[in-house]
């Protein structure tokens, strides 16, 4: 499993929170789904790209800005700037 932290600047409201959280949840594996306002952390699998975690938000409304990876027990991580996603 990898976290994903997720800069969605257009996501301000507790509704819009809820929204992306429960687009999020239709990604086959994610665990642990936090929301804020501009951002989103979730665990995937390691198999899970980023690319089709940004589709589902931007299918939701939403834009993605900035996505950071974690893999636990690894001493990096990296970090992406997004501007749109086409698919």
């Amino acid at each position: 499993m990898k976290t994903l932290k997720i800069q969605i600047p257009n996501m301000q409201s507790s509704h819009c929170q809820m929204r992306v959280n429960s687009a999020l949840s239709t990604i086959s594996g994610v665990t642990n789904i936090t929301t804020q306002s501009g951002e989103a952390s979730i665990k995937v699998p390691n198999n899970t790209t980023s690319v089709a975690v940004i589709a589902v938000i931007e299918k939701a409304g939403y834009y993605v800005t900035n996505v950071g990876v974690n893999f636990p027990g690894m001493l990096f991580s990296a970090d992406s700037n997004i501007q749109h996603v086409y698919s």
